[in-house]
């Protein structure tokens, strides 16, 4: 371990946060003055039941940090941060800890001679303090069209203080829409560096008095914001995914074949808000159904035509996922794919969105689940979920989600109100 009591000293480091992510993805922390370090190093107690981890009788839980994490906030200097595994009261990784889940499954990729990778594309709005795009900018639009553009700079500027690698920045294609795109990582750090963004970016926003919201679909006649996770898989240091003949591998086809044959357990964890389906509709360049392509951005998963580089693109999930939960079922229904060499329907180059249905129907192409109670059906019936994340994830996930679902119904009994005035009030800044 490094001698962090000398980095604090040298750094003007006066407190301490440890921070960890709940089940439904939510970033909290517990601080400390540094004073107290010696006796907080090898961790702190966490209430697991106000988290929503656990019940009330069994809720104690132990915060342990991840060292390789050490960071200082950019905007409070004074503050360093690391990022911490959940452990339960006998020192073992706690079964509804997120981030041990996805070390579980990586640990299994790793067995099988893989490692694994994401770029992560993660996309939002900034909107003024009514709620309102704060700009009326397009796609890659420049100023004066783009007037945020320093302030997604700032976000940026603090991502790579916080030791993140940034690839692209730019407006999205909605008013007062953006993207910022990552390089290639672990898929742990990545899902950490994910999390840790959109704190920055909520924060940076905050301070110029805007909204800054992660929210599937805030706007309904704007393009919804997606969290495109791109997957790297390497075997002996090459590309598992490519072959030199047929460009794409046979362990390509039989991953995306492991996603596809899973991928209605799994959408209620990557899209997990009732607002998550209203951006799953046709016409805004979001997938709506379970199908693969080469060069295909209407394809569920995408193959990227323009580069060498073997890898997959899965184009539904939206960041009020948990990303590590979201990175974990990914991998596991790969690698699922994989042992079981699962053939995956065939590719297509077409536009998905105008096929017709006796098209579809011919070429094996079905809808993903039309909204979140849908999706919930199909975890509760599977077994493949529960083998990942464990009955008390699922379990809790479930019934929190379904109590979501009573409450907007509750709201709006008659179905004759707007759903998104209560998401907005849900999921906005929350998101």
């Amino acid at each position: 371990m490094q001698n962090f009591e000398q980095i604090f000293k040298e750094k003007g480091i006066e407190y301490i946060q440890f921070q960890f992510t709940t089940i439904f993805g939510d970033l909290k922390a517990v601080e400390f003055p540094v004073k107290i370090w010696d006796t907080m190093k090898n961790g702190s107690g966490v209430d697991g039941s106000s988290l929503g981890f656990l019940k009330t009788e069994q809720s104690d839980m132990k915060a342990i940090p991840d060292y390789s994490t050490f960071a200082i906030l950019p905007w409070e200097p004074r503050v360093a941060r690391f990022i911490c595994d959940m452990y339960d009261t006998h020192g073992n990784p706690h079964p509804a800890d997120p981030r041990s889940i996805l070390k579980s499954v990586i640990n299994k990729a790793e067995k099988m001679g893989f490692d694994y990778k994401t770029r992560p594309e993660l996309e939002f709005y900034l909107l003024d303090s009514e709620g309102e795009p704060f700009d009326n900018g397009l796609y890659m639009d420049t100023g004066p069209f783009d007037p945020l553009a320093s302030l997604r700079r700032e976000i940026t500027d603090n991502m790579i203080e916080m030791g993140m690698g940034v690839k692209t920045i730019h407006h999205e294609c909605g008013n007062g829409q953006h993207e910022i795109e990552f390089t290639t990582l672990d898929a742990l750090h990545q899902a950490d560096n994910v999390q840790t963004s959109k704190l920055i970016a909520k924060t940076r926003a905050l301070f110029n008095g805007i909204i800054c919201t992660f929210m599937a679909k805030p706007i309904l006649d704007q393009a919804g914001s997606g969290l495109h996770i791109h997957q790297y898989l390497t075997k002996d240091g090459e590309n598992a995914f490519s072959d030199e003949k047929e460009k794409i591998s046979d362990t390509l086809k039989f991953f995306v074949g492991g996603i596809l044959e899973h991928v209605d357990e799994i959408t209620a964890f990557l899209n997990p808000t009732t607002n998550s389906y209203k951006r799953l509709v046709p016409g805004h360049e979001a997938p709506v159904y379970k199908s693969w392509g080469i060069g295909n951005r209407t394809a569920l998963i995408r193959v990227p035509g323009y580069e060498n580089k073997a890898r997959i693109e899965y184009r539904a999930a939206d960041a009020a996922t948990n990303i590590y939960l979201a990175s974990a079922l990914l991998l596991a229904a790969g690698l699922d794919g994989i042992e079981k060499r699962t053939e995956p329907i065939e590719p297509t180059t077409k536009n998905i969105e105008k096929l017709s249905k006796e098209e579809r129907k011919e070429m094996k192409i079905t809808e993903l689940p039309k909204n979140l109670n849908e999706a919930l059906d199909f975890v509760e019936k599977s077994s493949f979920v529960r083998d990942i994340l464990g009955n008390l994830i699922v379990d809790i996930f479930i019934k929190e989600k379904r109590k979501e679902i009573e409450k907007l119904n509750s709201t709006n009994p008659k179905g004759d109100l707007d759903e998104l005035t209560w998401e907005y009030e849900q999921y906005l800044e929350r998101v």
